[in-house]
């Protein structure tokens, strides 16, 4: 997998700087998508701050410090992941237990807590006193990819760091790199930047399936065919279980109109493999294919306002027709 220099080199090397001038905060909140890099950095600059053989400001990552934070082996370096869809109570108890104490080898402690955001509401007040008085050289970083779902007391005691998303054309480096064929690396590099979980989806038949039901459903409304709406029922509907499989659904939706859309125009194909799906879209008017492509983005942030998603998709579609034969 690309390495955090590579995958955020901005951001590393501004943490480069900040160590370098004794500037480093206590607390951190590390906010973006999966994939973007949270995690890595977090450790890259526990690495940073232990490592004994810095090279250049940076952290070696071959020295016995370095391996034994990679390896979670650092008893001043501790890291709390969710167990199954939460942060457990007793975790937090635990974490709770080693703010209090002093560095066991050195001069600083690290605490790291993944998707922070799936901490209890007590849980997250309970670790307020770290957030106001924490102890000399303990540094506190919280990854999530949904910060509005932390306290506001929490987040205004923290410094927020914005990841961007990486670079697509890494994304889709290191998908090919990992076995992605290139026939489905460009469609996951535009609905994922988290790398293993998009060579993961790649192998997975369920997606495979998944997809091919979505090209079916965009050949039915290239034509304006009036089967499109029942087909939502008796084929998506069945291909999805939660609320990431249906965001899945319409990010593909869009995916394929908005690749219509610059076809269209005459443009080079930038995202998807040619289907009969896409030449048949690409057949229809830009304006035809910028109105689809604008209810398909209406649906996606309806979606997240946890409306139904049969009844969203049924209705984005019948708009999709409606405009189709216009």
């Amino acid at each position: 997998m690309a390495a955090i220099t590579e995958l955020q080199g901005e951001l590393t090397q501004q943490f480069r700087q900040i160590i370098a001038n004794d500037q480093l905060s206590q607390a951190y909140i590390f906010a973006g998508a999966r994939g973007t890099g949270k995690e890595a950095l977090a450790q890259w600059i526990a690495q940073r701050l232990f490592c004994t053989n810095l090279q250049d400001g940076m952290p070696c990552g071959e020295c016995a410090e370095c391996k034994r934070i990679a390896s979670g082996n650092n008893p001043d370096v501790l890291t709390v992941r969710p167990d199954g869809l939460s942060i457990k109570t007793e975790a937090v108890r635990n974490l709770k237990e080693e703010m209090s104490k002093s560095s066991v080898e050195g001069h600083a402690r690290v605490f790291i807590i993944e998707d922070a955001d799936k901490m209890t509401v007590s849980a997250e007040n309970s670790l307020l006193k770290f957030f106001e008085e924490p102890l000399p050289g303990m540094l506190i970083i919280l990854t999530t990819t949904a910060k509005n779902q932390l306290l506001p007391t929490v987040l205004s005691r923290a410094q927020i760091i914005n990841f961007p998303a990486p670079a697509r054309k890494l994304v889709l480096a290191q998908l090919r790199a990992g076995g992605v064929s290139t026939h489905l690396a460009g469609l996951i590099a535009g609905i994922t930047s988290d790398i293993p979980g998009g060579i993961a989806l790649a192998a997975d038949e369920e997606f495979t399936n998944r997809l091919g039901k979505i090209l079916g459903l965009c050949s039915l409304l290239a034509k304006g065919d009036s089967l499109a709406f029942p087909y939502i029922q008796t084929d998506i509907v069945k291909q999805v279980t939660g609320r990431d499989e249906q965001r899945q659904v319409l990010q593909i939706l869009g995916l394929v109109y908005s690749e219509a859309l610059s076809r269209s125009y005459g443009r080079e194909p930038l995202v998807l493999p040619d289907s009969d799906a896409l030449t048949e879209l690409s057949r229809q008017s830009s304006a035809q294919l910028a109105n689809a492509l604008a209810v398909v983005l209406e649906g996606t942030g309806l979606l997240n306002s946890n409306v139904a998603f049969q009844a969203l998709l049924e209705q984005l579609v019948l708009r999709i027709l409606k405009g189709s034969a216009a």
